[in-house]
């Protein structure tokens, strides 16, 4: 005897915004109306309840992106910058970008949640032989949006993925990437800062699949949580025995800026070669009170130190930005929301 499943409003909005899809947005209409959305009783969704966050959900929503045109035709070169907003209410979209052979493309995807909104996005890459992508998403929400972000990357043999990733959060915010690498001279950097301030959510979630030798993976990812908000970071290495040789490495680290903040790791290795080097890193902690005293020994107001600490400290991520300017600029929209934090 089988249950049948009792939607709750935002689920049910989500299959109507849904209905007569296609592709990928009709595989999550369909994994909706079967499973409803993720709870905490799925393992990879335990420190993100996303039924309970989309609980205020009642309607349909809509999700625009406007850029979309520049994915079809890309030369050598081009940067493509995607805006994704999705409305209040419930709703998803996709996309498909192919990186062609020894081209080499930076694409900037800024991601906004409105009021009320249950957004999903995801993005389907593949990057060819020899071609670079460096891909930069600025997760920026209403306090109470709840936004998905997704994306599965392919790469080809010789292929380079740099992708840097900031998030203030939401009432919910995850942003998921899985990565397929083939070792043969592919190389992945993964870069990643969240800033949180009180009834905030950020969920960094990773998987790369190395299933071929001689691949390279690095990943640094920082943040800072205020008391009352809550941060999560999920990476997983996955090493086949094909993937000999592979070099992966992949660091976790971030500050508890009060008492009450919340910070959930879990960084994992599943290893199945005998010939790599691989490691995972994850640290906790608080502000350097002696760093601290000193600047304020110099005659820096005590919020005004803290925020050069802070800043200072999850800036590193965003150093794997090549682009001189967009690097710049991803500082200043940290300053600016570590400015409102503190």
């Amino acid at each position: 005897m089988s249950l049948t499943l009792s939607h709750i409003p935002a689920e049910q909005a989500l299959i109507d915004a849904l209905d007569g899809a296609t592709g990928w947005r009709a595989q999550l209409r369909e994994t909706t109306r079967k499973d409803g959305l993720p709870t905490r009783r799925h393992e990879l969704w335990k420190w993100s309840d996303l039924r309970r966050a989309a609980n205020d959900v009642t309607g349909v929503g809509a999700l625009t992106v406007s850029g979309l045109d520049a994915l079809a035709q890309l030369a050598d070169g081009d940067r493509i910058e995607l805006a994704v907003r999705a409305s209040a209410g419930a709703s998803a979209g996709d996309a498909e970008l192919v990186v062609p052979g020894g081209t080499s493309v930076t694409l900037v995807e800024r991601l906004h949640g409105e009021a009320g909104a249950l957004g999903n996005w995801h993005l389907n890459v593949r990057i060819e032989a020899g071609g670079r992508l460096d891909r930069i998403v600025v997760a920026d929400h209403h306090e109470s949006a709840v936004f998905i972000g997704s994306a599965e990357i392919t790469l080809d043999e010789g292929a380079t993925l740099n992708q840097t990733l900031i998030d203030s959060g939401a009432k919910l915010s995850r942003n998921e990437t899985h990565i397929a690498h083939p070792g043969q001279g592919a190389s992945v950097e993964l870069g990643g800062a969240y800033i949180l301030a009180a009834g905030r959510h950020a969920d960094t979630t990773t998987v790369v699949h190395h299933t071929g030798p001689g691949g390279i993976t690095t990943q640094l990812v920082k943040g800072a949580v205020a008391s009352g908000g809550q941060g999560v970071f999920q990476g997983k290495f996955i090493v086949d025995r094909a993937a000999q040789q592979t070099d992966a490495r992949m660091t976790h680290r971030a500050l508890m800026l009060g008492e009450k903040a919340e910070i959930d790791a879990k960084p994992e290795l599943e290893i199945y070669a005998d010939d790599v080097q691989c490691a995972h890193g994850n640290a906790l902690g608080t502000l350097d009170e002696t760093a601290l005293f000193y600047m304020r020994q110099r005659g820096l107001p005590e919020a005004k130190a803290r925020a050069l600490l802070i800043e200072s400290y999850l800036a590193e991520p965003l150093d794997m930005v090549r682009d001189e300017a967009l690097r710049d600029e991803l500082k200043v929209w940290l300053r600016t929301r570590l400015g409102a934090l503190t």
